[in-house]
């Protein structure tokens, strides 16, 4: 029932929007998908790395 209104909310505020604000939200997600391709590239290089130091640390806590 929340995400239905949730959703018309949404679909109302899209209808309500002019130019610029279209522009504004293009511009919003077009970011958050620059960040989102950022993270993965970070977690591409560096996954196997990082999964190795926190199972390391995972296991000093455990041990303790």
């Amino acid at each position: 029932m929340a995400v239905g209104l949730v959703m018309r909310r949404f679909v109302a505020r899209l209808k309500s929007l002019d130019e610029t604000d279209g522009l504004a939200i293009t511009e919003y997600g077009m970011l958050i998908a620059l960040v989102a391709l950022a993270l993965i590239a970070v977690l591409t290089v560096f996954g196997g790395s990082m999964s190795t130091w926190f199972g390391a640390k995972t296991g000093q806590i455990t041990t303790v």
